[in-house]
């Protein structure tokens, strides 16, 4: 699937482009913090996993800091986050967590992830956690279960490079 690049697509549909990083600054860390401090985790779905350990971001933000530190990726902006984890690892499968104010939040967010990151991205949630259905609606498919929890993919883009984009 070939889609046009990211930025003026997202330009031209009046989406403002979320801030992408790698590292913070300390102006970034207290940005990040005080979102963490105003959302709520409400389907406990924004954690990562170390030996078999859910150990939840909200809870533990050093984490967040040493991952992004080590090379993963994280979406910010007023009323929502997502981590993208697996870079600092080199791990095949890249693991996205959300956690935003409301779904027109969520919606922003994962349109900025769908057109900033090109390959295959995987999310596990909730089953009855809305942003499931704008996953769903943003071509991300169910790829499985287990109990509770869903696992959804998007598939690998392949973004057009600008010079190409008319052609």
């Amino acid at each position: 699937m070939v889609i046009p690049l990211p930025y003026q697509f997202l330009k031209t549909k009046g989406i403002k482009v979320i801030q992408i990083k790698s590292t913070l600054s300390e102006k970034d860390k207290k940005q990040v913090f005080s979102i963490l401090e105003e959302l709520s985790d409400y389907y406990s779905d924004f954690y990562i996993t170390r030996n078999n350990i859910r150990l939840y971001i909200k809870e533990n933000i050093e984490i967040l800091y040493k991952l992004l530190s080590n090379g993963d990726k994280v979406l910010f902006d007023e009323g929502g986050i997502a981590i993208i984890i697996g870079y600092s690892e080199k791990s095949p499968r890249k693991y996205v967590k959300i956690l935003t104010k409301d779904e027109k939040m969520a919606d922003k967010i994962i349109k900025n992830i769908n057109w900033t990151f090109s390959e295959e991205l995987y999310c596990k949630i909730k089953e009855n956690n809305p942003l499931k259905n704008i996953l769903l609606k943003n071509r991300w498919k169910y790829f499985g279960n287990r109990g509770k929890e869903i696992l959804l993919k998007r598939e690998t883009l392949e973004l057009v490079k600008k010079e190409n984009r008319y052609a």
